[in-house]
């Protein structure tokens, strides 16, 4: 009938450009989005599997997600701009971690002058950002690529969801661990109603395969789902991907996180 045509139709021209797949029948969908959700809840720092199933159930909320940038002015710009993560972006942060580092070896000698006795200059966010990839080994370029959307705007928003992953750990604190990523994902939950965060979030909320410790599991019931629901649901929604991030490399950490509307998350002993 007519949308069998309009799919076949989509699928020839989605092939002339080599950058999309096809679309996936129905049956790929369902058999990929089962084995990425089984080795998503058993281990939602591989990123790969997680990935793959924020594409096969995403469409739905990836589209909500690109109209909510739509509607603001720095959102449009992004989808506009389409603003990538990689090697410049890092580069530029590891400048500014230097400088951070250089600075504050430079006050720890003069300490004792009381003319550098005001306050102890922040750090900015991509100063920030490049010690969470040092501290964890990271590359901004590491991301799986988007498989299975075949749309390329949706594809691309995916892309700034997957990418902007990171500059989030940096802005709430929360480490790439098993529970700060679930934390994480209960935050992205409230702001962004994807079918992937709510996946792992249940998932570690049961803590049924997630590899969660029963103290982890009472740690985030009991602390970091209450933080991801108050802060998330106090944002503006969608805000988290309405901020022009390597344009705010060069401000104060605090100052984007009170702009934002981020407390960052709560440091508990486990």
């Amino acid at each position: 009938g007519e949308m069998s045509s309009l799919s076949s139709h989509l699928a020839a021209s989605f092939n002339n450009n080599n950058n999309y797949l096809p679309p996936l029948t129905p049956l790929q969908r369902l058999v990929t989005l089962v084995h990425s959700s089984i080795t998503a809840l058993n281990d939602p720092t591989r990123a790969d599997a997680v990935a793959a199933v924020g594409e096969v159930t995403g469409s739905y909320a990836l589209s909500k997600m690109m109209t909510g940038m739509e509607r603001d002015d720095v959102g449009r710009r992004i989808l506009g701009e389409r603003p990538i993560v990689d090697d410049a972006v890092a580069k530029r942060a590891f400048a500014l971690l230097q400088r951070h580092e250089d600075e504050t070896a430079l006050t720890n000698i003069h300490f004792n002058n009381p003319i550098n006795s005001g306050r102890k200059k922040g750090m900015t966010f991509g100063a920030a950002y490049a010690k969470f990839m040092r501290a964890h080994e990271f590359d901004p370029e590491a991301r799986s690529p988007v498989r299975f959307v075949s749309d390329p705007d949706l594809s691309y928003v995916m892309t700034r969801y997957r990418q902007s992953h990171d500059y989030w750990h940096v802005l709430t604190g929360l480490p790439p661990s098993v529970l700060g990523e679930l934390s994480l994902k209960w935050l992205e939950l409230m702001q962004t109603g994807l079918p992937l965060a709510a996946l792992s979030a249940v998932g570690g909320a049961a803590g049924a395969t997630s590899g969660l410790s029963k103290r982890e599991r009472e740690v985030l019931r009991e602390v970091y789902v209450p933080w991801a629901v108050r802060v998330g649901g106090g944002m503006r929604e969608n805000a988290l991907m309405c901020v022009y991030y390597e344009e705010e490399l060069e401000t104060d950490l605090d100052e984007l996180r009170e702009r934002m509307g981020i407390e960052a998350a709560p440091t508990v002993e486990l």
